[in-house]
């Protein structure tokens, strides 16, 4: 699509149409040793005039303007001789071949060549001067250069504004990633919220509970259990503000923020369940491959877990083991089982869900469900991301 023409250009290329036009008439009227002379004075006036005054609205329309101008001397050449200046017929001529090789249509554009060509071998019938084949081959040159140069540089321009196109729906690409990276982290750090305040909460009121019914009974068990409430709540808040720095800039949480608790952590998360009167044993092999995403995921595993036997199970014994090659992690809860059938899957809640959608994005596989020994939660995620 042809970009539109401008106040500017249409005023340049008026004043290149009047001047062309002046100096054209005036070396008529005062011959000069310029160009070819023959013919009456009045149709080499006439045929001037259509030759230069398209030059005005060359742009706005290329090839039609080439072809009046073009077919004025074309039309006479068999009949009647007529004046051929340089400055009045060849350099209007080979701009406005330039502009339709430019500016117009491809196919169309080829006419208004043909027909330059056609003017050329046509001048020599009643112009005796022109029949040599010098003067011919300078005007093929000419006028074939003007509009090639003409149709290279509508070229140039044409892949100049596909690739600008491309650029720019290349950046936009770029930003719906962006958007879309920005997404799945936001929806990341939802899940860390999730996982935090469930693990924390679950274990506080667990806790609080039990100092509820220890505290006639036995005030030192309630003063434990309020105390390991104390503890599991400035661990949460820590973890939260871990959390929420993520949602920051760097510049903003790069003050020494503590890092993503990991398979290092397993132990410390362990002896805090241990205080809540679960009972669980570990079993833990750190792998040396292993990046923080994939701890991140086995860690908010056994949280989960532990978090779902201590609400449910109350004081049961529960084994986790975590293996290196591949890594992996089984949780297993021996406490009361649920009248589901053994084997069958159980992933309603959006804890379990959340851990689901974790271990998928690593390309791993996750089973929660409930089997002849207790609950059972197994996961195994790929040390290389998944093809």
């Amino acid at each position: 699509m042809r970009a539109p023409v401008t106040l500017r250009q249409q005023v340049v290329d008026a004043v290149v149409a009047l001047v062309l036009t002046v100096v054209g008439v005036v070396m008529l009227v005062a011959p000069t040793e310029d160009g070819y002379r023959g013919g009456p004075l009045w149709l080499s006036l006439v045929i001037q005039l259509f030759t230069t005054l398209p030059l005005a609205v060359r742009r706005r329309w290329p090839t039609a303007s080439a072809l009046v101008a073009i077919g004025a001397h074309t039309l006479p050449n068999p009949w009647i001789a007529h004046s051929l200046g340089f400055w009045g017929s060849a350099v209007p001529i080979a701009i406005l071949l330039y502009t339709a090789g430019r500016h117009g249509h491809p196919r169309r554009s080829w006419w208004a060549l043909l027909l330059a060509m056609v003017c050329l071998l046509t001048s020599c019938i009643h112009v005796p001067e022109f029949r040599g084949a010098d003067d011919v081959i300078f005007g093929v040159v000419c006028f074939g250069a003007a509009w090639g140069a003409g149709r290279v540089i509508a070229r140039l321009t044409h892949q100049r504004e596909a690739l600008d196109a491309a650029l720019l729906e290349l950046e936009q690409q770029r930003e719906a990633h962006s958007r879309q990276v920005l997404l799945e982290e936001r929806t990341r750090i939802a899940r860390e919220m999730h996982d935090v305040v469930a693990h924390g909460v679950s274990v506080m009121v667990v806790q609080t509970g039990a100092a509820r019914m220890d505290l006639e009974d036995d005030v030192d068990s309630a003063r434990d259990s309020l105390l390991a409430v104390e503890t599991i709540g400035r661990e949460v808040l820590t973890e939260l503000r871990r959390t929420v720095s993520l949602l920051r800039s760097p510049s903003q949480h790069a003050d020494g923020t503590a890092p993503s608790p990991g398979l290092a952590q397993l132990p410390d998360l362990v002896e805090s369940m241990r205080g809540s009167g679960l009972t669980v044993d570990l079993r833990l092999e750190s792998p040396s491959g292993s990046d923080p995403g994939r701890e991140l995921a086995v860690y908010r595993i056994v949280q989960e877990a532990l978090t779902n036997a201590l609400r449910h199970g109350g004081g049961t014994r529960v084994e986790v083991h975590v293996s290196a090659e591949p890594l992996a992690v089984e949780v297993r809860d021996h406490g009361p089982v649920a009248p589901t059938a053994p084997g069958a899957s159980v992933g309603g809640g959006h804890g379990l869900i959340g851990l689901r959608e974790r271990v998928a994005m690593y390309g791993g596989s996750f089973q929660a469900g409930q089997e002849a020994t207790g609950f059972v939660v197994r996961a195994a995620i790929p040390t290389e991301p998944a093809r």
